[in-house]
């Protein structure tokens, strides 16, 4: 494990992706605050020490991307059982509608890599609820504040966008938070593992490329999810107001998360 990625991991036993995402600097010189800020895969597997070393960080808030048939399958525990403000929502997309493109073929790793970006270019609309939901809590100062997925990857990835984004973190760190995703957790065995779904079961069948590009955290996918907010928003900022997100709520947000 490199440098960057150990520095961000969380210690935990059956952690998934959980990511400390302090240190990264912004366009002004400032900070993004240590152990104020965490994002994850699924936690459903985490330990009794795992959750005796959360408690110790004191997180107040975890904001859950997952579908309501994900929660099903692998409830997070740890969330329901503390003392932290826990949220989440009744929907059924996983990711965009990306296992309805998937099925129609993915026959090069050209192909899985255009139906990601395609999928991140719909995915800031489809989870508006949860990011809205998660701005406003920043907001309130409900920090620090975990948000998770199941890999840790693509949901989790656009949150972590949107974060970094509007503490003004430049582009280039905030790609490299992203993909920083493929160094931090095999992607391909986690998308193997997933419990039998007949909607995923032809991931199994493509060849190792192929999945690599499926599975993969590739800078050109969260450039495309970052551009489309720009394109058909005209800012992030404008992307926010929808949330009733205001300029004062942004300035609270980086004085609060911010060195």
């Amino acid at each position: 494990m490199d440098k960057d990625v150990a520095e961000r991991l969380v210690p935990l036993e059956g952690g998934v992706n959980f990511r400390d995402m302090g240190g990264y600097e912004t366009s002004d010189g400032r900070t993004v605050k240590w152990r104020h800020l965490y994002r994850s895969g699924t936690m459903h597997r985490l330990t009794p020490a795992d959750h005796e070393h959360l408690a110790t960080r004191g997180i107040r808030t975890v904001i859950d991307f997952r579908s309501g048939g994900e929660q099903v399958e692998e409830p997070n525990h740890w969330a329901l059982a503390s003392d932290t403000n826990y949220w989440s929502r009744e929907h059924e997309e996983v990711f965009g509608n990306i296992h309805e493109m998937a099925a129609s073929g993915l026959a090069t790793p050209e192909d899985a890599m255009q139906v990601m970006e395609a999928g991140f270019r719909y995915l800031p609309f489809q989870q508006a609820e949860a990011y809205g939901e998660m701005f406003r809590r920043l907001a309130a100062s409900e920090v620090p504040l975990a948000f998770h997925c199941t890999a840790g990857k693509d949901r989790t990835g656009g949150g972590a966008a949107l974060i970094l984004a509007a503490l003004g973190v430049p582009r280039a760190s905030i790609i490299a938070d992203f993909t920083m995703t493929e160094r931090a957790v095999d992607l391909q065995k986690a998308l193997l593992r997933r419990k039998p779904n007949p909607k995923f079961a032809h991931f199994a069948e493509l060849d190792e490329d192929t999945r690599a590009a499926f599975s993969g955290a590739k800078a050109n996918y969260v450039n495309a999810f970052l551009d489309t907010i720009d394109e058909k928003c005209g800012s992030l900022e404008n992307y926010l107001s929808d949330f009733g997100i205001t300029q004062s709520d942004i300035g609270s947000i980086r004085a609060s998360l911010l060195d």
